[in-house]
């Protein structure tokens, strides 16, 4: 496996431009006692310098606050990017209570997902991006040093995702399937032996650098994240799962793509993975 060094992105394809064009910017530089550990940088010096935490958000204030007060405690990072395609101010009051000095891009309309995404990274000055939603919580502190180790030394690695694999809701014979690997940055796990489509690529939280963003392109050209996975798949890539994973999924029974679903089984959420959507 080689090595590649991290570096500063010039970012992403120019016809992205087009795509936060109308978007509104809000800005604060007002510090809140609650995110003091989230930027205080006193004692992640790594962090504040090297990785952006960019999210998707909407429609779930109260668990976007979950999220980002479970994972700000935690660990720091040199800036907060959010994009809201819904637009809705409770998200976005959310968004500012606990980050007050991040970005908040509110498109004038509604890009989707993929097209939001590609507002987001245009905006990514460092060369790493942690990526979140705004429906997990984070029981652990995420190794974010040990994450980008491993894909500075493993470049067969797209991603370092921090959700707990068991989180999956896989049986335990799938789950005996799924191979360690042990590095000198720690062990990590391979979902990709199990499905032909998935682990490419994923929007769980995870680490990437602005490099591997780059490689792929605008993410408004793919239709569904499977496809994103599966283009990344074919150049013999996949994700890393950290072992132990640090976070866990809260927005089954609140899903903006599907308000009225309900949670899922284990056996429906079985049978979709194995589908493949």
């Amino acid at each position: 496996m080689g090595s590649r060094k991290l570096r500063a992105p010039n970012f992403l394809n120019q016809n992205n431009v087009n795509k936060t064009q109308g978007c509104l910017f809000y800005y604060s530089f007002n510090r809140l006692p609650v995110s003091g550990a989230a930027f205080s940088g006193e004692s992640h010096s790594f962090m504040n310098h090297s990785i952006t935490l960019t999210l998707t958000i909407g429609k779930r204030p109260v668990q976007l606050l979950q999220t980002l007060e479970s994972l700000l405690e935690k660990v720091s990072f040199a800036e907060v990017i959010a994009v809201n395609d819904f637009r809705d101010e409770e998200t976005n009051t959310a968004f500012r209570q606990i980050c007050p000095s991040g970005i908040l891009l509110c498109p004038s309309e509604q890009l989707g997902h993929h097209g939001a995404i590609d507002a987001l990274y245009q905006r990514v000055k460092t060369p790493l991006v942690f990526h979140c939603e705004d429906d997990w919580h984070f029981d652990k502190v995420p190794d974010l040093a040990a994450a980008a180790a491993l894909l500075e030394s493993h470049s067969d690695l797209t991603a370092v995702c921090f959700r707990q694999v068991e989180d999956f809701g896989l049986p335990a014979t799938t789950l005996e399937q799924i191979p360690a690997i042990d590095t000198e940055h720690g062990i990590y796990k391979r979902l990709d032996v199990l499905h032909d489509q998935w682990h490419g690529y994923t929007f769980n939280p995870h680490l990437i650098t602005t490099e591997t963003l780059r490689s792929i392109g605008n993410f408004s050209r793919f239709k569904k994240e499977r496809h994103v996975s599966r283009f990344l798949r074919k150049q013999g890539k996949h994700v890393a799962y950290m072992q132990p994973g640090a976070c866990h999924h809260i927005g089954f029974e609140n899903s903006v793509s599907h308000p009225n679903v309900n949670k899922p089984s284990v056996i429906k959420r079985l049978f979709n993975y194995v589908r493949g959507k």
